[in-house]
């Protein structure tokens, strides 16, 4: 699609960069307006969606963001996937009669043609091409294509050669490979690969629930876990010591990062892999959209202002904790402030922010680090994990001499990190001064949105939780039901949060060393809320269910 005066001037109306700078860009597009929006969203000029609208408004055909949208499966498969990889199409989902489908070439006839010969009552929508051709690859993905592969595999073969060539069978490459984009199409987070005695489990974590996928033959789990070693450069012949490493997995959108640990048990090895982001970057890390409640959220917000101090925010793996951490960072970004960070991995690459990743091979560790950056005279500090003694005394000494410091602990609430902190070996005379808020959030799963049902729950369904009048009516809640979209009745996960403000009283209680509860029992009296409070008022909101509220979070 060439470009032309009207596009360039609505292009150049909406970035930020000189004529010349633009002309630049241009010329590296060839004069070509859909290389020039790939451009300006490789280098952070414009937003994937701001791209898309100007495309999509001067072909006036609506842009739509392939990861912000439905697929159903059922109907993705309606054109076959040779027709979409030549077309650069793809089915999203059906209303009625009416199909929905994507293509980069809305204008053009003869795609039209083609397209509406397998799907005659077609409406088009326009994507970028990268999404588009992302979706294909993700979205024809099946179970089946893996299984299919086991029909031609010689598993006996295995057994005649190492594991370096094992790892390079073209059959293990498919493998590996399908298993990534599957995960991928079905939003995991995780990807386990369990050995045992004759045969290798794989599960996928899914709204933070493992779900059982493949029951591999046993041969295949020496090759399998040698070509992930292998890709995340790893030493392959090394089967007693855990080991972890990283895997830049290609896409036609971008790499996904993958964190992959592994550990030696009984049957052999078995390997966690973790995705890393989102396979279209559209994670949104601003504070106004992680479902925090109006308290919550002033309270946080309140903490960020201070000029300095140590803010955490503290729950399990996988809870949300960096994205939440990133999205402080966003808030308070500007361009007065120098923001730096020490991560284990970086998990969010940021235009604005100095990011050091640690590496201990390099004796790059989160303290050694966090003294050097001290020297760089930020504002702004993210520590992404206190994991030692030293590490949450430098981060603490560092809020103590004005700069604002991010972290994140491991504890079940937000009350236990100050016990966590004081049992790390931090003094009370640093620790009271330099806290200003804890954090502490869960991710529940969120409700399906397309088939989620409506429903007057009983008095003893509700007993355990809540109190209401006799004469009151029972509030309308919701349940999961499954459909095409969700296969379980939930899709996606919701924050569930508590904030502890740490104001001139509580620091006094912390010198002062007093216990847990004396500590609890002051916060209520301030309004403090812990997060199962928080999770009851999302599901009154019908963003959740009383069994998964109860599933992510402790009573007390």
């Amino acid at each position: 699609m060439q470009l032309n005066e009207k596009l360039k001037t609505i292009f150049l109306d909406k970035i930020d960069i000189t004529e010349d700078q633009f002309q630049a860009y241009i010329d590296e597009a060839k004069n070509d307006a859909i290389k020039l929006a790939s451009l300006c969203i490789a280098n952070n000029i414009l937003s994937r969606n701001e791209a898309g609208m100007i495309i999509g408004d001067y072909l006036n055909c609506a842009y739509i963001n392939l990861d912000e949208t439905l697929f159903q499966t059922d109907v993705v498969n309606k054109l076959p996937k040779e027709i979409a990889e030549k077309y650069s199409a793809i089915p999203l989902y059906q209303f009625g009669e009416h199909i929905t489908l994507v293509t980069c070439f809305p204008e053009d006839t003869t795609t039209y043609n083609v397209l509406k010969s397998y799907i005659p009552k077609l409406d088009v929508l326009f994507s970028l091409p990268d999404e588009i051709q992302a979706a294909i690859s993700v979205h024809y993905k099946k179970e089946k294509d893996i299984e299919d592969i086991f029909t031609s595999f010689d598993l006996a073969s295995l057994d005649r050669i190492n594991d370096e060539k094992s790892a390079e069978l073209s059959e293990v490459v498919a493998i590996s490979s399908n298993m990534v984009m599957l995960a991928l199409k079905e939003g995991a987070s995780d990807i386990h690969i369990e050995p045992k005695e004759n045969s290798c489990i794989i599960r996928f974590r899914i709204d933070g629930v493992l779900q059982k996928k493949f029951t591999f033959p046993g041969e295949i789990t020496r090759a399998l876990i040698s070509r992930y070693k292998i890709l995340s450069g790893l030493d392959i012949s090394e089967k007693r010591k855990p080991q972890d490493g990283r895997i830049s997995f290609p896409t036609p959108i971008k790499n996904v990062d993958i964190r992959l640990s592994v550990l030696p048990t009984v049957h052999g090895e078995t390997i966690v892999m973790r995705l890393l982001g989102s396979l279209f970057d559209t994670i949104t890390l601003n504070l106004n959209a992680l479902n925090l409640t109006e308290r919550v959220s002033s309270e946080l917000k309140e903490s960020l202002a201070q000029p300095n101090g140590l803010i955490l925010v503290t729950g399990p793996t996988g809870s949300g904790k960096s994205t939440t951490l990133y999205a402080a960072l966003n808030h308070l970004d500007s361009p007065g402030i120098k923001i730096m960070t020490v991560e284990d991995p970086v998990e969010y690459e940021m235009f604005n922010f100095s990011q050091t990743q640690v590496d201990s091979k390099a004796d790059r560790s989160f303290a050694s680090v966090l003294r050097s950056i001290l020297r760089q005279d930020p504002d702004v500090l993210l520590v992404g994990e206190i994991r030692d003694t030293e590490t949450a005394n430098i981060a603490a000494e560092a809020a103590l001499t004005g700069h604002i410091v991010l972290s994140t602990l491991h504890t079940n609430n937000a009350i236990q990190a100050i016990t966590r902190l004081s049992e790390m070996g931090v003094e009370p005379y640093v620790m009271a001064p330099s806290l200003t808020g804890i954090l502490a959030q869960r991710l529940p799963r969120k409700l399906c949105n397309v088939c989620k049902e409506a429903y007057t729950p009983d008095a003893a369904e509700l007993q355990p939780y809540f109190k209401w009048e006799p004469d009151t009516s029972l509030p309308t809640l919701f349940r999961p039901v499954g459909c095409i979209k969700c296969s379980s009745g939930y899709k996606g996960r919701i924050g569930i949060h508590e904030f502890l403000k740490v104001d001139l009283y509580l620091k006094e209680l912390i010198l002062q060393q007093k216990s847990y509860n004396e500590i609890l029992q002051y916060a209520r009296r301030s309004g403090y809320k812990d997060m199962r409070f928080d999770g009851f008022i999302k599901v009154l909101q019908g963003l959740t269910t009383i069994d998964e509220i109860v599933r992510v979070t402790n009573s007390d």
